[in-house]
């Protein structure tokens, strides 16, 4: 691998860790600046841990990923700003003789345990500064706590019970179903619930093949690509055809079983997808009944969360708001506060974002020179009427 190529993507493995981004992320950005060899591909494969090598069905999964991840990697770096856990104030002593001996006190183990200690603090930090989600938080900290005790438990050689960690999202689109799928896969991760904590985002299309008897060696590649980390199936009732038989979907729905089971000390899976049609999808197979036992449901958002969202938004691109302009964009977003979840919550909020930008661009071309504080600053006027919304976005 070229040395320039070697380092960027050094850079890029920390900042996706950091950020708690996917595979697909590191591959997207690395393609846009080098153009990849197949040796290279290989590499990449290699520090990525996928186990079987550059392959067409790994390109196909990490350009999937790639295009997910460019809508969130802003908001998720935004996040990571503020929530950074502040280091303590280090000690100012004088004499080099102590400040060694209090260095040898510390060994590589509890060095480890605290810099885990402070990961998770971090990826539990970045889960709480997300808008809203009061009761998805809640049970966040709850699985936590579980995990927790559990490891307390097998340290004094008690048995804990077998509590699945498999999980089920329900919710509408732009709930933040993946962003805390994610996040869940990092906190995992210190605490040693899983070995590397890293995140597969999958649908329907990466699982079931065209033709007999490819699904399954399909579906296994996918899932070994996460082993160590989580699987989300976005859109996971998709598996199970309403009313008629879907042999390639319950080919796949059984390597995915048998895999759970196998692997269930080193994978969490999440399914994902619309509250009714995911019922159908469990209630479809015993075995989807016995390892999704718990269920955490994304409500949509409030108008108000919306606005403090778009107010974000604004925020990690550099606008300013006045006071006035904000009140005027609460009022159009509880315009819409009953077709919230069809609109796409989060995701309509980016829409609005995108028409402001648009409605400002146009007034400020009629301005000679405008200065760097208009450029930045959007006023009442740039924000859309529910007519000129409906129009552009409905």
């Amino acid at each position: 691998m070229r040395q320039d190529v070697d380092q960027y993507l050094s850079i890029l493995i920390r900042q996706k860790l950091h950020l708690c981004l996917s595979e697909g992320w590191v591959y997207g950005q690395l393609n846009q600046e080098f153009p990849l060899e197949k040796d290279e591909l290989e590499e990449l494969a290699r520090r990525l841990g996928f186990r079987k090598g550059w392959n067409p069905g790994l390109k196909d999964l990490l350009e999937y990923q790639w295009s997910k991840d460019q809508e969130t990697v802003r908001t998720l770096e935004r996040i990571r700003r503020k929530s950074l856990v502040p280091k303590p104030p280090q000690c100012t002593n004088r004499n080099p003789q102590n400040q060694k001996s209090k260095h040898a006190e510390t060994s590589p183990d509890q060095t480890k345990k605290i810099s885990n200690q402070e990961e998770l603090q971090h990826a539990l930090n970045q889960l709480y500064a997300l808008t809203g989600l009061d009761t998805v938080k809640s049970t966040v900290q709850e699985l936590v706590n579980i995990a927790k005790v559990s490891q307390m438990q097998a340290k004094v050689g008690i048995k804990s019970p077998g509590i699945t960690r498999h999980l089920v999202f329900t919710g509408n689109p732009g709930t933040g179903k993946t962003t805390v799928a994610r996040l869940l896969g990092k906190i995992y991760k210190h605490l040693g619930v899983v070995s590397e904590g890293h995140f597969i985002e999958v649908d329907r299309s990466h699982l079931v093949a065209e033709y007999v008897g490819q699904t399954a060696p399909k579906t296994t590649q996918v899932i070994e690509s996460a082993l160590g980390g989580v699987l989300f199936i976005d859109e996971a009732y998709a598996l199970v055809a309403d009313g008629r038989g879907d042999a390639f979907g319950q080919e796949a729905i059984n390597t995915l079983l048998k895999m759970m089971e196998d692997h269930r000390n080193d994978l969490v899976v999440v399914v994902a997808g619309y509250k009714e049609e995911m019922s159908r999808f469990i209630d479809s197979n015993p075995g989807l009944k016995s390892r999704f036992s718990r269920a955490i449901h994304f409500e949509d958002y409030a108008p108000s969360e919306l606005a403090d969202i778009f107010k974000a938004i604004c925020e990690q691109h550099g606008y300013l708001l006045s006071a006035q302009t904000l009140k005027s964009m609460r009022h159009l977003i509880g315009q819409y506060e009953t077709q919230i979840g069809e609109l796409g919550n989060g995701r309509f909020v980016r829409n609005l974002f995108d028409r402001c930008v648009a409605m400002q661009c146009g007034r400020l071309a009629a301005l000679a020179r405008p200065t760097k504080d208009d450029l930045r600053t959007f006023l009442p006027a740039d924000i859309p009427t529910q007519e000129q919304l409906t129009q552009s976005l409905l």
